[in-house]
């Protein structure tokens, strides 16, 4: 079927626009099962629900193309999370199902495409947790519009927001604008999350490695390495360097080479992420939800104090250059 197959010789149209008078039940339910942060509710119930009609004055342009885009965003956001928590569990429950010699020792039992299903759910994982960030920095684009470089609204990717952070804040003067004042309250509270010490080092940079191999190059770029425990368990671990190839150390046997007890641990120290996926896997989720909490509770502070602020022609006109068009029509068929 082809558009131009169905009538469009519409004469009237009746429509209502959304108006909501209280959450939906999917917001509701995320809320009260722990799946989304209680201060992203909050921000949804500040927002009305994300009611047509109902835009604070700082996002009320006469095309409501400012709010929609808001509450396009804060959506993503929860329907991200939400996301996330079911790949976490189908994560887990796949990963336990999954060959590893002492369950056939032990004559347990394993699932033969439990591997395949569990490198599958962490990549949906991963798109979902980074999906969630760049809804998150789009977000803070909309509040804060033009005073992270590079973040631009409607463009917005938390990478930019980890190359601020990183770098010393420099503020305008003595007086501040309440927008810089909320900026430095996020400086101050997303800097040691996001860069923080030892050793949690590098959690986003490696993160988003994971994210990019995955979605480039598929789930079997993940090369797990099985060890097991003291008491015969075996564990999966993550490398944290790419691209990951053992075979490079794997050589002829000679006689007369000498062997290093030391080689083998050391690399792995080296190279592995020091706790297995699974542990990783939940740390990671909550790791994300500490840097949305961080967030998300200073734009609830500021969405209230920016409400009767007027509206920024540059903002809707950065959202509107932002956006694209295409020309394609369709596929001919045979």
């Amino acid at each position: 079927m082809r558009l131009e197959d169905c009538s469009l010789n519409i004469d009237l149209a009746i429509t209502a626009p959304v108006k909501r008078t209280e959450p939906e039940e999917s917001w509701v339910q995320a809320r009260d099962t722990g799946t989304i942060p209680v201060c992203v509710f909050d921000l949804y119930t500040r927002a009305s629900y994300l009611s047509f009609g109902t835009a604070p004055r700082f996002l009320a342009d006469e095309d409501n193309i400012l709010f929609s885009y808001f509450g396009m965003l804060l959506t993503s956001l929860g329907e991200s999370l939400v996301d996330a928590d079911e790949q976490v569990r189908l994560f887990v429950e796949a990963q336990s199902k999954t060959y590893d010699p002492g369950k056939k020792i032990r004559g347990e039992p394993w699932d033969p495409d439990a591997d395949e299903w569990a490198r599958r759910h962490f990549k949906y994982l991963l798109l979902s947790l980074q999906g969630a960030l760049d809804a998150l920095a789009g977000l803070i684009a909309v509040f804060l519009p033009g005073l992270i470089p590079s973040l631009r609204l409607g463009r917005a990717q938390f990478s930019k927001l980890e190359a601020w952070l990183d770098r010393p804040l420099s503020t305008s003067g003595l007086v501040l604008t309440p927008q810089e004042d909320f900026l430095m309250q996020l400086y101050d509270t997303l800097r040691p999350l996001v860069h923080p010490d030892s050793p949690e080092r590098d959690w986003l940079p490696l993160m988003r490695m994971f994210r990019n191999k995955a979605a480039h190059l598929g789930d079997a770029v993940f090369s797990y390495v099985y060890l097991h425990d003291r008491a015969g368990r075996f564990h999966a671990f993550l490398p944290r360097e790419w691209p990951y190839i053992l075979e490079k150390h794997m050589k002829p046997a000679e006689a007369s080479r000498p062997k290093d007890s030391s080689f083998v641990p050391a690399l792995f120290r080296d190279t592995l992420v020091h706790q297995d996926v699974v542990t990783y896997v939940r740390g990671l989720r909550a790791k994300v939800s500490d840097v949305i909490v961080a967030v998300v509770s200073v734009l609830n502070v500021a969405y209230d104090q920016f409400k009767e602020f007027p509206l920024s022609q540059s903002v809707l006109a950065e959202l509107l250059a932002s956006s694209e068009a295409y020309t394609f029509e369709y596929f001919p068929l045979a």
